[in-house]
């Protein structure tokens, strides 16, 4: 199984089968010209960043039959986009092509008092492990866990307790787009320098590059 990232906050997972995954596509995603073989889209939440009706709208047009899986606020923003849609207001689930994935239905993090709307996060198999936009913690191991590590709702020792606590063997830094190459350096130091003390392997991916 590969995992590769694209841009701010979205990655592409791809199986034996060739089949894919894609997972927040937002506005400040720039996707791949192959958008063969995507059999499902996850919207973590509402916000730009990580719902875009654009992108959906081009994965739809390459893959007719993909399968949109969103909270009912992300659904609103993709409500012109006419594909199969499974609206997840709750813990759910779900079974494609080869894949489990399991959505959990959340408060995305406070900014400012209280949380702005709802959040998604999504474990895909027991291979990767996504919060959205927050650091929920699940039982189950994987292989992969994205960390966030730049936005205004979150602390540099937030994403760091994170590392510590999720069941991984590898994280990777992720919602990073609001980042200059200072501030990619100055997160890569921290989670560099607290990565031995976890038993973590940090995977460090730029846009477009792959983990398989």
């Amino acid at each position: 199984m590969k995992l590769t990232k694209y841009g701010h906050a979205c990655a592409i997972i791809e199986n034996d089968e060739g089949n894919k995954v894609v997972i927040d596509a937002g506005d400040w995603t720039e996707l791949p010209e192959d958008l063969n073989n995507i059999e499902a889209v996850v919207c973590t939440h509402v916000h730009g960043d990580h719902t875009s009706a654009e992108n959906v709208q081009k994965i739809l047009n390459a893959n007719p039959n993909v399968v949109v899986y969103a909270n009912s606020e992300s659904m609103e923003v993709l409500a012109d986009v006419a594909c199969k849609k499974v609206v997840v207001d709750s813990d759910k689930v779900e079974q494609v092509s080869g894949y489990e994935l399991s959505l959990y239905f959340l408060d995305h993090a406070i900014i400012w008092q209280n949380s702005p709307c709802r959040n998604l996060a999504v474990k895909v198999n027991d291979f990767y492990y996504y919060p959205g936009d927050s650091f929920h913690i699940i039982e189950e191991p994987v292989e992969i866990a994205g960390v966030p590590v730049s936005a205004p709702w979150l602390k540099m020792s937030e994403a760091i307790q994170f590392v510590y606590d999720v069941k991984a063997e590898k994280v990777t830094p992720t919602h990073n787009g609001i980042l200059n190459d200072n501030g990619h350096m100055i997160v890569h130091n921290w989670l560099n320098n607290i990565i031995a003390d976890t038993g973590k392997k940090l995977l460090l991916l730029k846009n477009g590059e792959s983990i398989q």
